[in-house]
């Protein structure tokens, strides 16, 4: 019975996919000669971290290699599981999954997308404990080629995040060849490795990225032209956010990644801008190494938690764009628990929790956040002085994005200030960061209960019942206190109005794809 409804379940989500694709692109605005052809040039909050998926752990790292790489499936506005590289899917028990791929696709290095392409990729994970991507794909026990078209995923158990974890930086497939070719570089520089819409051309550090058309794309619009329309993308990190926004203003970029809150109403209001926002899967907030003294104590992190005024950080700094945080799950979420509200500002429970930590006279600790953004800098200035009548000091410490992913996964530090830009399924904001073992679980979080709820959560098909575990993990992990969760933010479009069939999503990913300029 049970592996009849997967299989039901699939059909119908394949069934409303194949509605859904047929009527994307469907943009009679322009014909297709005045749609092909320009260069636009893109706004990133931070520089690229890495164009390998296996290592990526950075949120715009996602935004250039969803442009290059396909996945085996996509998610669409209303994240619904859509075809990609795999046109098809059944269970035919609920721990062995079949896909069928696309046929005809070419990886921009000429090498030809199938099976074997997927069982490399997929081994490539599974053979990388380090990787963020292993806990992802933790449940998948192996996966190999039937023929050249069918790939068959074999289940520790079943695994109902699946699909949605496919869709993004686990799905993606890039060229054996390309990887092979590259070595210890491909991170830096992968030519030819994806199927997608763009590919890479050069990278330079600090100052831009570019990719460009690629001509054998395999996707084309509603009238049967190929895609992409535009010739190329150059990414320039500006990590201050005014910069990034008077950029914006004056055409110099075409597109921003984010808007900072104190810009919002100008980008509203201004003629040749288009300013949009729906609510996002993020979370914001402040990981915790719960390794490190003093903040090894429970009872020092509750003294944060309680310290932390999340409303006035919301009202001032962010302007009301966003929600309190009391999770990683967000209100768009089926999941979500909005009875659930751990800890609110309290300066004589900061207290009472220091007293409980034996440290009644206070505190000190180091945070680290990224350096070039007054606002993330503001957020943290608001931190400090909040905490300061609880006894708790705060040391501001800035470092480069990088830098500080690599000093969180290293644990080389107490406190950084971070955030996820979330998925489409629960499991994605939480097993990562919160099982023993995640590839994000930087903060060295442990807990048997919270393990197996997770594992629960992932095995069943029920979305009340997955979401009663997620609920019951939520507050254990709120308990311990590693990760300081402050706000959800907002998804944006922030683009010159020449920028046309803009698509904007919860997940905040940019897909140039379909995007033209209008002449």
């Amino acid at each position: 019975m049970f592996a009849r409804t997967w299989v039901l379940t699939i059909t119908a989500i394949f069934l409303i996919s194949a509605l859904i694709l047929t009527a994307c692109g469907q943009d009679n605005s322009a014909t297709s000669q005045t749609k092909s052809g320009g260069t636009i040039s893109v706004g990133l909050g931070q520089d690229v971290v890495t164009l390998d998926p296996l290592r990526s752990s950075s949120f715009v790292d996602r935004q250039i290699m969803l442009n290059m790489y396909d996945t085996l499936v996509q998610v669409d506005q209303q994240n619904n599981i859509l075809p990609d590289l795999a046109t098809s899917w059944s269970y035919t028990s609920p721990t062995h999954l079949i896909f069928t791929l696309r046929t005809g696709v070419k990886f921009q290095d000429k090498a030809t997308f199938n099976a074997d392409a997927v069982v490399f990729n997929i081994n490539r994970i599974l053979s990388t404990p380090s990787s963020p991507r292993y806990s992802e794909l933790s449940s998948v026990k192996s996966v190999q080629a039937v023929d050249a078209t069918h790939v068959a995923f074999n289940l520790k158990a079943p695994f109902s995040p699946l699909l949605a974890t496919l869709s993004d930086r686990a799905g993606m497939v890039v060229s054996p060849t390309a990887v092979k070719k590259a070595g210890a570089n491909f991170a830096n520089d992968p030519v030819g490795a994806g199927t997608g819409p763009f590919m890479f051309s050069s990278w330079m550090k600090s100052d831009h990225l570019i990719i460009k058309k690629n001509p054998g794309y395999w996707q084309k619009d509603a009238q049967g032209n190929k895609l992409p329309y535009l010739d190329a993308i150059t990414y320039r990190p500006i990590t201050n956010g005014t910069q990034r926004f008077n950029n914006l203003q004056t055409g110099t970029i075409n597109v921003a990644d984010s808007v900072d809150p104190t810009d919002i109403g100008m980008a509203k209001t201004a003629p040749n801008l288009v300013y949009k926002q729906i609510p996002a899967q993020s979370f914001y907030g402040i990981e915790i190494n719960a390794k490190a003294a003093p903040l090894d104590n429970v009872h020092v992190r509750r003294a944060i938690e309680y310290g932390v005024n999340r409303q006035e950080i919301l009202n001032t700094v962010l302007k009301n764009v966003g929600v309190v945080a009391n999770g990683p799950v967000p209100p768009s979420s089926w999941a979500y628990d909005k009875n659930f509200v751990p800890y609110t500002y309290d300066i004589n429970k900061a207290k009472a929790e220091l007293a409980l930590a034996g440290k009644p006279h206070g505190v000190s600790f180091t945070l680290l956040i990224a350096s070039g953004s007054p606002l993330i800098a503001q957020e943290a200035q608001f931190i400090q002085a909040e905490l300061q009548p609880a006894g708790i000091t705060v040391i501001i410490k800035q470092e480069t994005a990088a830098a500080e992913f690599s000093d969180a996964q290293a644990h080389n530090y107490q406190a950084g200030m971070f955030f996820w830009s979330g998925r489409p399924d629960p499991d994605g904001n939480t097993y990562t960061w919160f099982h023993t073992g995640g590839g994000l679980n930087n903060t060295q979080f442990t807990d048997p209960q919270v393990d197996s709820l997770l594992d629960a959560a992932r095995v069943s098909n029920n979305q009340k019942e997955r979401a009663a575990d997620y609920q019951k993990a939520q507050q254990l992990i709120l308990q311990d206190a590693t990760w300081i969760f402050l706000y959800h933010g907002v998804a944006v479009q922030a683009t010159t109005t020449n920028v046309q069939n803009f698509t904007l999503q919860s997940s905040a990913i940019i897909n140039f794809a379909r995007v033209y300029l209008h002449p």
